[in-house]
């Protein structure tokens, strides 16, 4: 204690004038407008510098994850793409008619255009989550926009700037998503009752409702996803709070603690869809 008294006083005048510097900066940026818009600017860009520094390093070390993954999601495309010229090949020496339907209907699949982006901030501190990604406005990506990882859905843009966005992820309280059953015509809606990370509730669906542990969660009416985007996988009945609706918990797919890249969901379909239907209330 004596030593560090020592010390202080020895250096008293330097501490006296750091003091006094950062009270003329705090009295500069607090009564001049001009002077805390470029600090908060510099300061902007300064974080995304941060974050898109530790994102990189972070990156590094989970190389050989992500490539496992690759791996395992290209062998899941290829097993689609054989199974759909299966499909093909079916109805081709069936009906040709169905073989145009079939056609139309994935056709749909190009209103939907995929900006990659890269999770430079993830923060799990309290049920306020967010993620902020390397992407903004100078990308084309705009509030309301869909997000997803390699596994399933993982939020929906909330605000942009130019080269940032932050994400409301499934595991907010405020987020929301129509859903269903893969095997179900019955419609609920995803929520988050901000317990577990890994673990969402899909709610409001019938008392009747039948489930098996593992069934697959999937988008359903949304302007914001596709259909049939992979949301989790049911593991058991949760609580639900009215009696004449069932509420099931679910096993997310996206994996928050190892999230690094993403696909933001842009809609060319999006606008006009909003417009007709604000038009129509």
């Amino acid at each position: 204690m004596r030593n560090l008294l020592n010390f202080i006083i020895r250096n008293s005048h330097w501490l006296v004038a750091i003091l006094l510097i950062a009270f003329s900066f705090y009295l500069v940026f607090s009564y001049n407008s001009y002077q805390r818009s470029v600090f908060l600017s510099s300061a902007n860009r300064v974080v995304g510098w941060c974050y898109t520094a530790t994102s990189n390093v972070s990156s590094f070390f989970h190389l050989k994850g992500d490539n496992r993954r690759l791996m395992e999601r290209a062998a899941q495309l290829e097993q689609e793409i054989h199974l759909l010229k299966a499909e093909l090949d079916h109805l081709t020496a069936t009906d040709s008619s169905k073989v145009e339907a079939f056609v139309m209907d994935t056709m749909e699949q190009k209103r939907f255009e995929f900006i990659p982006a890269e999770v430079v901030n993830l923060s799990f501190a309290g049920p306020s989550n967010f993620i902020t990604l390397n992407k903004g406005a100078l990308h084309g990506v705009k509030p309301d926009m869909g997000v997803i990882s390699r596994q399933g859905v993982a939020g929906v843009v909330a605000t942009v700037s130019n080269n940032f966005s932050m994400v409301i992820p499934v595991i907010n309280p405020k987020f929301r998503l129509s859903a269903k059953l893969k095997n179900s015509d019955n419609y609920g809606s995803i929520s988050w009752d901000g317990r577990e990370v890994q673990q969402a509730q899909l709610g409001e669906l019938p008392k009747h409702e039948v489930f098996q542990p593992g069934d697959t969660v999937i988008t359903s009416f949304s302007r914001i996803f596709p259909k049939r985007l992979i949301i989790g996988y049911v593991s058991d009945m949760g609580e639900s709070k009215d009696d004449n609706f069932n509420t099931f918990n679910i096993r997310l797919a996206t994996d928050f603690y190892s999230l690094r890249d993403v696909l933001i969901i842009r809609d060319s379909f999006y606008e006009e869809q909003k417009m007709l239907e604000e038009e129509g209330r």
